[in-house]
Parts: structure tokens; sequence; C-alpha cells
């Protein structure tokens, strides 16, 4: 059984000492380099930066939800498609993705409901391995995209929901 005394914690200083320094530089590290990815990959580099600060808070709180889990279900590990779905919820609420500039784009408004499209997709996608969709389902992804971001611009963000999405478009990648 673990045992972290959550309701012990008096601030985040215990929980960066509880999940370790190095474990959590390298979950913030790995965030911050795929968000700055994503941002020269989707031409926001001359507008848009990832804020520093505001990923640490995301990654917080990331680590206080997954050792809230682990510590309710008595586990030491979560699964992949978990650390996605919460991740990405944070994400969603905290928007580390800001801008340099005013901008009259309405793309500009969702980056970050855009960037947690991009790592959805790409988890299920990859799966831990470099996948490439079929030309003739190219448009297909392209409207679930629209749609993963549709669920981001105007839904209730919940990592059970979001763990059940990747899951269920993992599964109908074997079934198909």
């Amino acid at each position: 059984m673990i045992e972290h005394n959550l309701f012990e914690m008096e601030n985040y200083r215990e929980l960066i000492d509880e999940v370790g320094v190095d474990k959590f530089r390298e979950r913030f590290e790995e965030l911050q380099k795929t968000a700055m990815e994503f941002i020269e990959m989707a031409g926001f580099s001359e507008t848009a930066y990832c804020n520093e600060r505001i990923l640490m808070q995301v990654i917080l709180d990331y680590f206080m939800d997954v050792m809230r889990l682990k510590e309710f279900h008595s586990i030491e590990r979560i699964r992949t498609e978990k650390l996605f779905a919460y991740t990405i919820s944070w994400i969603v609420r905290r928007k580390p993705i800001q801008f340099r500039d005013y901008s009259e784009e309405e793309r500009d408004i969702f980056i970050n409901e855009r960037f947690a499209a991009y790592l959805l997709v790409n988890e299920c996608l990859m799966c831990g391995t470099k996948h490439f969709v079929q030309e003739a389902y190219a448009e297909k992804l392209v409207e679930y995209t629209e749609m993963l971001l549709y669920y981001f611009k105007y839904r209730q963000c919940d990592p059970k929901t979001l763990e059940l999405l990747i899951e269920s478009f993992k599964m109908g990648g074997l079934v198909h």
C-alpha cells in the first residue's frame, strides 16, 4: 500500500520531494520540448511561447492527481493513457502556451486546445512507435482532429473521458 499522506501536505515542495526532483524535471523538460516543437510546427513561433511558470503548474497539478490516483487504488504505476489524459486536461485548464503579441486570428485563441489535440492524436497514432495514416484515411483523421478541437474548446475536459477517448481510438485501430 502506498502512503503519501496527501492530506498532510502543506505545499507543492512536499509533492516535488515525494515525486523526486529528477522525475519532475524530466517530465517538465519533456513537455516543454513537445510544446516548443508544436509551436514551431504549427507556425506560431513568431507569436507564441511556452510560459514556464504555467507549465510548471500543469506538471504540479498532474503529479498531484497521479499521486491521489495511485494512493486511492494502491498502485505503483499508471498506464500511459492516464498519463496523457491527465496532462492534456491540465493543459486545457491552465493554458501554458501564451502569446507575445495580440493576434486577430481565431486559430490563435485556441492554441492550447490545438496543443492538446496534437498530444492526443500523437499518443493515439504513435503508441510508442512511429505510424503514418494511409492517404485514404487522412481526411478522416482531419475530421477527428477537428472534433477533438471542438471538444477541447467547448466541452468539460475530464481526464476520465480523455482516457476512454484514447483507448477507443487505439481499439479502433486494432479492429479496423
